[in-house]
């Protein structure tokens, strides 16, 4: 039995697919870019529940959307329904040392609970702008470490409960199982440890002072992943592509890896990801692969 402890869900539960609304989709992620979709913004899982339903009953398989901190989205938009899950919040005691987090509990929500109630293990974790749900299916982490280490089990909706184990979410280098299928995950159960919180404060604070380095402005975070044995921002900035523009988005001075929308297009950013890819690999003969999640459609002359 779950006993609730920290963050607020709002509305009933109700048989209710929640409001769902035309919105830009540059609202809703970190890039700022992106046309117009439909979104459903549940409150609680019965009501994410219902929105996958009505939207899997018109033929659809919703795309999920957290807080947007690893997308870039189509300047198009999207014709298919978008389930976001920013309202979905709270955090749960589920045993000893664990404890379970909705899908859309920030990050910092669970940062500053653990400070609050003396748990440890997860401080690596601080200032990553995620949904715990984006977090847990893209295996995201920081410093070495990955949320992959922390959890214990994933519940998923794909018009059914489903309950993953660790092992058989498959984590691997920013990947699980999860996005192969697609999955619409409710809430994500983790283990904590018992620890002090002002060391836990400390650890945290450090770990806030080394994000403090990464650029700033509107991105995606790291756009690739770290090819084995190597960095993909020392392949970026070796290639000479530091500070490469493209229209209104470019490859950030501070961090190669980071391409800024500097008031562009997705478009811009879609093709200078294409234009650093390709020149990385004449190079250096290494093919990087995104990290970051595209949503709608791009034309070939995007890349």
């Amino acid at each position: 039995m779950l006993s609730y402890i920290s963050g607020k869900i709002k509305g009933k539960y109700v048989l209710s697919a929640g409001k769902s609304v035309r919105r830009n989709l540059s609202e809703c992620t970190t890039y700022g870019l992106g046309g117009a979709a439909e979104i459903y913004y549940p409150e609680n899982i019965l009501q994410a529940r219902a929105a996958y339903d009505r939207i899997t009953a018109r033929g659809h398989r919703p795309i999920i959307l957290g807080n947007g901190s690893n997308v870039l989205a189509s300047d198009a938009g999207t014709e298919t329904p978008i389930i976001c899950t920013k309202g979905m919040r709270g955090i749960y005691v589920s045993g000893t040392n664990e404890i379970t987090c909705l899908a859309g509990t920030m990050v910092g929500e669970l940062v500053r609970y653990c400070i609050s109630q003396g748990k440890g293990g997860v401080e690596y974790l601080a200032g990553i702008p995620a949904t715990i749900g984006g977090l847990a299916c893209m295996n995201g982490g920081a410093g070495g470490k990955f949320i992959s280490e922390n959890i214990i089990s994933v519940r998923l909706y794909v018009g059914k409960t489903v309950i993953l184990d660790n092992k058989s979410c498959q984590f691997s280098y920013k990947h699980s199982t999860m996005r192969d299928i697609n999955a619409f995950i409710t809430d994500v159960t983790l283990k904590i440890y018992p620890s002090d919180s002002r060391l836990i404060t400390e650890k945290v604070r450090a770990r806030l002072a080394q994000r403090g380095n990464l650029p700033t402005g509107r991105s995606c975070g790291c756009v690739f992943k770290n090819p084995s044995g190597n960095y993909a921002a020392r392949l970026i900035e070796g290639a000479g592509l530091k500070g490469l523009r493209l229209g209104g988005a470019n490859v950030s001075t501070k961090h190669a890896n980071f391409i800024l929308n500097s008031g562009g297009r997705a478009r811009d950013v879609r093709t200078l990801i294409a234009v650093v890819r390709a020149a990385v690999f004449q190079k250096y003969g290494v093919r990087l692969q995104e990290e970051v999640v595209y949503i709608g459609d791009f034309n070939d002359s995007d890349g």
